[in-house]
């Protein structure tokens, strides 16, 4: 056998096994009762047909699992970014979508790092680190806050926008340290 055929049967494994991989099933507990007759059976012949390769993820870091067409939750949230001077009010310095309240906004609005901030039912894994940098930023241009958080507001859409439920969720903050 020649290298390029070696190699083309190599690159048609790899695309079979990515196939299978890439295959997007929901989590068993999110997966409705009305599925589960044929989502099941799938799932198993994927975890079947992986499990010679399966050592492959977590030691060469490699599996692409998302969904290309994935329908948003009724779960929606607005972001806001907020100080609290020495008297224990708290004063908005970025919320989403709200043109007097934009500080921050060339940072956080960039394409890149909307997916760090941009929750479904459960904040992104980096959320955590995303909030630690955007409450020290605060921090740090406000010498006047003593605190800073991230929360979400849960929102209702509706045909001409979103209505704010009062709800807020997915809080983290940062007080200043020192006298």
């Amino acid at each position: 056998m020649k290298w390029p055929e070696a190699r083309a049967g190599l690159i048609a494994v790899a695309i079979f096994f990515g196939l299978v991989d890439g295959c997007p099933l929901p989590r068993p507990e999110k997966t409705p009762a009305w599925e589960r007759g044929f989502v099941e059976p799938v799932r198993k012949v994927q975890r079947t047909v992986l499990t010679p390769v399966l050592w492959m993820h977590p030691t060469l870091r490699i599996h692409q699992r998302w969904s290309l067409y994935q329908a948003p939750t009724a779960d929606r949230f607005r972001m806001s970014i907020e100080g609290a001077d020495r008297d224990g009010t708290w004063h908005i310095v970025f919320r989403a979508s709200d043109p007097e309240h934009t500080e921050l906004a060339d940072e956080i609005d960039y394409t890149r790092p909307r997916g760090v901030w941009d929750p479904t039912s459960t904040p992104p894994e980096q959320y955590r680190l995303f909030a630690n940098w955007a409450t020290l930023q605060v921090l740090t241009r406000h010498p006047e806050f003593v605190a800073a958080r991230v929360r979400f507001e849960k929102v209702r859409l509706g045909t001409d926008g979103f209505t704010g439920t009062g709800e807020f969720v997915f809080e983290q903050g940062h007080v200043r340290e020192g006298p």
